[in-house]
């Protein structure tokens, strides 16, 4: 467990990591902010469910969309779904590290297929990526992790993902910047108060 996520797997740059990360834990944000317990009636799974799609559908949608789709790209859309760092299969979810449910640990098809294609080359292509979410189910990022499963389900890596400094706004990645608009000088006019008559009438009122 001592070594980095990208010494055992060139894909898994730092810089790729937080990236991901980070748009997760935006959209996470952005979900919790609706959650509404009074007048919708909403539960912790509705909000985990929701926290889950809006997220996958985010995740697919830079994929195809943004300039991190030349790394990023989605490899099991339904289901067990994965995405890939490079030629990596990753997963994520909301659970502490240690205890990562049996049931998330089973591959897809196609990430299972990936991994046996580099296995014959690289002794870590087994490894089952997940960045994990180990936080409170109303909070967007206590503490994210990238872990590295062996099939016998033991951690092998399990990197802290510094967030608290570059929660990066994904969704304006390709957005384009607002152009100037010149807006004409208002015209100065000069109010004209009417002379008052008085016993003052002499003396300076500026």
């Amino acid at each position: 467990m001592s070594k980095m996520p990208w010494e055992l797997n060139p894909d898994l740059t730092e810089d790729r990591i937080i990236t991901i990360a980070s748009l997760i834990a935006k959209k996470r944000g952005e979900v919790i902010d609706r959650h509404d317990e009074i007048i919708l009636r909403d539960t912790p799974r509705a909000l985990g469910m929701r926290c889950y799609e809006c997220c996958r559908s985010e995740i697919i949608h830079m994929a195809k969309e943004s300039e991190i789709g030349s790394w990023l790209s989605i490899l099991t859309p339904e289901g067990r779904f994965t995405f890939c760092i490079g030629n990596t299969p990753v997963r994520f979810s909301r659970n502490d590290p240690r205890y990562l449910p049996d049931r998330k640990l089973v591959t897809s098809f196609e990430a299972q297929k990936q991994m046996d294609l580099f296995s014959d080359n690289d002794p870590f292509s087994k490894i089952i990526w997940f960045i994990v979410f180990d936080t409170f189910f109303k909070s967007a990022a206590d503490a994210v992790y990238l872990v590295g499963y062996t099939e016998a389900k033991e951690i092998i890596c399990q990197w802290q993902i510094p967030l608290e400094d570059k929660i990066t706004l994904i969704s304006e990645v390709n957005s384009s910047l607002s152009q100037p608009v010149d807006v004409p000088i208002a015209p100065i006019k000069l109010k004209r108060h009417p002379l008052q008559k008085s016993s003052i009438s002499n003396e300076d009122e500026s």
